[in-house]
């Protein structure tokens, strides 16, 4: 005779049998697939399609960007000319206009990757109760029917012993099958959340990309500004082209010259000064609060890189935003451009760094001056035809330049 433990344990798989015959087993589903009998959700399947229709459109964007610079680059080889220049503008506007569309469409892929995760996850936590739900509603049976139900009745059920004990042990291996099914979906539910998580990081590259995207676009103003600029001041004659390219050049050599030198005279008169301050540098800090970069050190994008290499970043200010000394130290030079010329502020630091500030509009420190970290030292400018902006600048920006023993370094590597 069966004990009483064992008939127990017989009632209760037997009775689990009506549920558990109804119950559909699935395959294991990794936390990768993107398919409708995944998820049995046609809105999941057309999110994907988006997908990857945009990611179509990025590669072909990228192939045309990629036709582009190819013919930037040959351009800059041939004789520097009026023509030439216009058309390697041109040529850059047309690359800027794909790089606006790629990064919009990076954001909109992101977007549905989120969206389509999130849609994964509800499906597979409506799962997740339904069968907790089957499992509980099981146990309740159970429970109910042991008290209920006779040995007697229960073996009648079946035609022989055998069959009896065959159905028990097929009951005991769909019950395990069950709670590992539901283990299963649990594990899917963690997996997919981990997606998730990982899909909230792309979030915040969203942030980024929509700086990029900003960044851009004013690349894109840049390069237009550049070219409307230049075709006013050459009035479309290349004499006139080759004069100006002739005088920028001459400028920039003599800028750079002049900083070179300031900057070892200015060094002895500022580690005296620090000496008597006992002050250290601890990192530079941005000199305005924008973050929108439109061109970079030795941008290859840079409208005017057949005059020289840039030297600085461009920052996207609007006229007349306040300048903060990016450390503590000593006003090297004061460079008043004028109307029509070019304008700039030099501030000498410790370690042998200094930073230089172009396109200043007004001043507010003179040579000689020590000025503190984030103190305000001017107001940019940069807007063409007004005071300090120079010939060739394409709209409101700082010029932000740092250089070790006189020589340029790109700022990016000593900004925060």
């Amino acid at each position: 005779m069966l004990s009483k433990i064992k008939t127990n344990k017989i009632i209760n798989i037997l009775l689990t049998s009506a549920f558990i015959s109804a119950f559909f087993f699935t395959p294991p589903v990794t936390a990768t697939e993107y398919t409708i009998n995944d998820l049995n959700n046609i809105e999941t399947w057309q999110i994907n399609q988006d997908i990857n229709g945009k990611r179509s459109e990025i590669q072909e964007l990228t192939r045309q960007i990629g036709v582009y610079k190819k013919n930037i680059t040959a351009k800059q080889r041939e004789l520097t000319s009026l023509s030439n220049q216009v058309s390697t503008l041109n040529e850059s506007i047309g690359k800027i206009n794909l790089e606006v569309d790629k990064v919009g469409l990076e954001m909109e892929t992101l977007d549905l990757k989120i969206e389509n995760t999130e849609l994964k996850i509800q499906a597979k936590e409506r799962e997740i109760e339904d069968q907790k739900e089957t499992v509980a509603e099981i146990i309740r049976t159970l429970h109910r029917k042991q008290q209920d139900s006779s040995m007697v009745e229960i073996l009648l059920l079946n035609d022989s012993f055998s069959d009896f004990l065959t159905e028990i042990d097929h009951l005991e291996n769909m019950q395990d099958s069950l709670v590992k099914e539901v283990e299963g979906l649990n594990e899917i539910k963690i997996a997919l959340n981990n997606d998730k998580d990982n899909l909230k990081t792309e979030v915040g590259e969203l942030d980024i990309l929509g700086s990029v995207l900003e960044g851009k676009k004013g690349t894109l103003d840049t390069q237009k500004s550049a070219k409307y600029n230049l075709m006013s001041i050459t009035e479309g004659q290349e004499a006139n082209f080759q004069a100006l390219l002739e005088q920028t050049r001459e400028e920039q050599e003599q800028i750079n010259n002049d900083i070179v030198y300031l900057e070892q005279v200015a060094r002895e008169k500022l580690n005296r000064e620090l000496q008597q301050v006992g002050l250290e540098s601890n990192g530079l800090m941005w000199p305005v609060s924008a973050r929108t970069i439109t061109a970079y050190f030795h941008d290859p994008d840079y409208p005017y890189r057949w005059i020289f290499e840039h030297p600085a970043i461009d920052i996207a200010v609007p006229q007349g935003t306040p300048l903060r000394a990016a450390e503590s130290g000593y006003v090297a030079k004061v460079k008043d451009g004028g109307q029509t010329g070019y304008s700039y502020i030099m501030i000498v630091h410790a370690n042998n760094l200094s930073t230089v500030y172009g396109h200043v509009n007004q001043f507010s420190v003179s040579v000689d001056q020590f000025v503190s970290k984030g103190q305000i030292i001017g107001y940019s400018g940069g807007m063409p035809g007004t005071r300090g902006a120079g010939p060739l600048s394409s709209g409101p920006h700082l010029h932000f330049e740092t250089r070790i023993n006189g020589v340029p370094v790109n700022p990016l590597n000593y900004l925060p």
